[in-house]
């Protein structure tokens, strides 16, 4: 037997195990057809998922940390409480997805689409995210702590009560988003633009701001020792 047609029947395999709710680590499942599959609970870590459609899926509770989901879709997947810590995410879709309390913790997110995205409470420490797409996310108390996302585009999303604190926000988008008890502290925001974003009771202490294009109302932003656009330096809401 020629060994194409044997690494084709160990892929068949794999897909078998997942259709009938088995676990399967480390599977191959690359360009699987998946949409709509039952796969909540399941242990999929260090499962190979490129370009697989996942769309529609269920994933509620799965593990997939570490998996490799590069290019994957994953449009309209129901996955609230899914892991995907340090899991490699690039270009993939996750548009209008139900996600709450998701965990991508150190993961790949490189120009990941979660337009629509429904990320309540999500986790995304140390994760890597430049130019990820979250226009539109339902982003309240989710946590960005260390996060790397330049370019980041966060246009209209809700981040009200969300953790941005100490991460990389330079070049990122929050045209119009809701920032409303927002913690920024210490993030660098350099070159970002927040025009039109809510700032209600946002902690921007410590922050770059330099180049940075800020709404004209800043009255109830913390800004202790930040760095403002002008290159000067805040000491509003030092007291």
């Amino acid at each position: 037997m020629c060994l194409s047609a044997v690494a084709s029947a160990a892929d068949s395999e794999h897909l078998r195990r997942v259709l009938a709710g088995e676990d399967c680590i480390k599977c191959d499942l690359r360009n699987a057809d998946l949409k709509s599959a039952k796969l909540a609970g399941l242990d999929l870590a260090g499962t190979f998922l490129e370009r697989a459609d996942l769309s529609g899926a269920d994933l509620r509770g799965t593990n997939l940390s570490g998996a490799k989901l590069v290019k994957a879709l994953l449009r309209n997947v129901q996955a609230k409480g899914a892991s995907f810590v340090i899991s490699d995410l690039e270009s993939a879709d996750l548009t209008g997805s139900s996600l709450q309390d998701a965990e991508f913790t150190s993961a790949k997110m490189a120009e990941t689409l979660f337009v629509q995205a429904n990320l309540a409470r999500g986790k995304f420490e140390r994760a890597r995210l430049r130019g990820a797409v979250f226009e539109q996310a339902n982003l309240h108390g989710a946590t960005f702590a260390g996060a790397k996302a330049p370019a980041a585009n966060f246009e209209k999303s809700n981040l009200e009560s969300a953790t941005l604190s100490r991460a990389n926000l330079s070049g990122a988008n929050f045209a119009g988003a809701n920032l409303t008890g927002a913690d920024m502290t210490g993030s660098n925001l350099w070159k970002a633009s927040l025009r039109g974003a809510e700032l209600r009771r946002t902690k921007l202490d410590e922050a770059s701001l330099r180049i940075a294009k800020l709404p004209s109302d800043l009255s109830e932003v913390s800004l202790c020792k930040a760095t403002l656009p002008d290159g000067s330096r805040s000491t509003q809401g030092c007291d």
